[in-house]
């Protein structure tokens, strides 16, 4: 693989406490907020909604940590018969 990310990360907000993690879209749609995190690595994308609510940095930061680590959890997994 490339050592270049097909994006711009610089346009990319960082999320905390999880490195290599990026939030490439967060967009309004009617009552819900579509979600887009990718992982710098690999480019790996993760795509969530939570409903409109979730205006707080800190409660959608918490979200987006839980997905986060849900998809590493996998990672994780993969090859270990789990």
């Amino acid at each position: 693989m490339s050592d270049q990310t097909p994006y711009d990360t610089a346009a990319m907000i960082e999320i905390g406490d999880s490195p290599g993690w990026r939030y490439r879209s967060i967009d309004a749609d009617g009552d819900r907020l579509n979600v887009t995190v990718v992982r710098d690595s690999d480019g790996c994308e993760l795509e969530y909604s939570v409903p409109a609510v979730v205006q707080r940095g800190d409660e959608l930061g918490e979200i987006t940590r839980i997905v986060i680590g849900a998809q590493e959890r996998v990672d994780h997994t993969k090859g270990m018969g789990a």
